[in-house]
This record gives C-alpha cells, structure tokens and sequence, in this order.
C-alpha cells in the first residue's frame, strides 16, 4: 500500500496522548468484555503492532501503511477488504495504565473511537480487557444503535480470537527458545534420514535444541528456521513463493537462497545445505 500527499497529512494537529477528557462528549454505544490467557506485556506488545493487523485480521483489514510511530503509538492509512475504501486510524496508548484508544480519522466510520482497558485477572493467570465503543454523535434510532454494536461485538470477537492465538503462540516460542545456545543449523548436524522426508512439503525436525525445517528446494535438500527471525513467528507449514517464504504474521519475505528479509527490516533467516551421507542420513554441509 503506497501513501499519498493527503495520508501524510490526515493526522496534522492531532495531539499524542489520549484525551479522557473529551470522552463523555462522544455517545457510548456499548463493550466488549473477555478474558485471555496471555500476559498484559502480550497484550500491550500486540497493541502496539500495527504490521500484523492485514495478515493477522485478513477480514478486517486489506492493508495498511504506516505514517508514524512512537512509544505514544501508532497511526497507519489501512485499506478494508473488498474494495471498502481507504481510513486513516490512529491508536494512542496509555503504556501506565495498559489502556489505548483507537480513533478511525478519516474514513469509513470516521469519528469512531474504540476505547480498551487491559488488567491482570485477580487470583487467576491471564488477563481481562475491556473494550468501550464510542460514536461521535448518536445513532438515528435505538435499532441501528443495536445493529452497530453487534457488528462491532462480532468483529471484535473474531480479532480477539485471531490475536488470542498469535500472543499465544509467541509465548510459547519465547519460552521455547530461552536458554537456547546450540542449533541443528550448525555444521555436521544429523537431521534425520533422507527417505522420511517428504520432498513435496515441509518437513519439521524438533530438538531440544529448537525446531528447524527440512525442505527439497532448488534441487536439493535444505532447511531453515522454523521460527521467523523477527517476532518468531511460525513458519512450518509456510509454502515457498518464488523461491522465498512468507511469514503468516507480519508479511516480511525471506529468500530461500540467503535468508535475507527482502526489505532488510530483520535479521536473516537462518537456514543451510543439507548433504546425504552414505547411510541416507541429512548433514548439515554449509550453515546459512
């Protein structure tokens, strides 16, 4: 998604910080409650995260380009699915009280904000969120109200269930990969037998060591990261396009020739030649 002259400028003179006191003069329409199995560090990493939302929240969101960003948060330009046209949205985040606004600036829904509260759950892991949506004005009658509200209650159930499993899904590789210090991608590593590997898909080999995955590429045997570099995102079951992989999270393209990111916003993949040795076994011959 390329930015234009006018999104650059959608933003001007919108301050940095959430204004509460402007909140009682919009229209509370109603909220979302739920509670998820995730840290409040999760949850304020993923509000910050504005890359994921169109490979995350494909029916949410088409895609988005990013204006500007801080530790005050984000504000992108975002295309809807199905030729919905274009908003500017901007997120304002409140790091203390793990609370951030969304405001569509400009846009379908121009003047919706969507207020959220996250707290840890008392006596009980995970946390409890509260979503607040707010109108600019009041709706034309009490039955649109209610149409409005459940259409929000039902989209936001879906991105919650979508970020449920990503915040829980990179927990998990967090907790997987701390105090890691070897790799299977080192030279000479033994990564299974040749004639268990399927040469028309992705093979995962796990190890203690962390997974890694076996793939007949190019001609010959390969194999990579099973985790993308950036936020470790999963990349098992990612099928090769033009000769690179694409992370289902975030979208960034890694070349399956060096593993370089083809924007270089993060480190390469890690990924090397494998070698048949006289038993039908896969060595690992020259680490990427």
């Amino acid at each position: 998604m390329e930015l234009g002259a006018g999104d650059l400028t959608a933003f001007e003179g919108r301050a940095r910080q959430i204004n509460y006191a402007a909140v009682p003069q919009l229209h509370f329409l109603g909220d979302y409650r739920r509670d998820l199995p995730v840290s409040l560090t999760r949850m304020m990493e993923n509000a910050y995260d504005w890359e994921h939302l169109p490979f995350v929240h494909p029916s949410s969101f088409a895609d988005i380009a990013l204006v500007e960003q801080g530790a005050w948060g984000w504000r992108c330009m975002a295309a809807l699915p199905g030729g919905g046209g274009e908003q500017a949205v901007e997120l304002l985040v409140d790091k203390q009280k793990h609370y951030w606004a969304t405001t569509v600036v400009r846009g379908f829904g121009e003047g919706v904000q969507i207020h959220t509260q996250a707290a840890a759950n008392r006596g009980r892991a995970g946390i409890a969120i509260e979503v607040r949506f707010y109108l600019p004005h009041p709706p034309e009658s009490e039955q649109q109200g209610l149409m409005i509200l459940a259409a929000l209650r039902m989209q936001y159930a879906k991105l919650y269930d979508e970020d449920e499993a990503l915040m829980t899904a990179r927990q998990n590789a967090l907790d997987m990969h701390r105090g890691k210090t070897t790799s299977l991608l080192e030279h000479g590593r033994d990564l299974g037998l040749a004639i268990t590997m399927d040469r028309e898909a992705p093979n995962l080999v796990k190890s203690e060591n962390g997974d890694v995955v076996v793939r007949w590429h190019g001609g010959g045997w390969i194999a990579h990261q099973a985790k993308c570099p950036h936020m470790l995102g999963p990349l098992n079951n990612v099928e090769v396009e033009g000769g690179s992989l694409v992370c289902p999270w975030h979208g960034y393209r890694f070349s399956l020739s060096d593993g370089r990111e083809a924007e270089a916003r993060c480190p390469s993949l890690k990924l090397a030649r494998l070698a048949q040795d006289d038993d039908g076994r896969l060595l690992v011959t020259s680490p990427g």
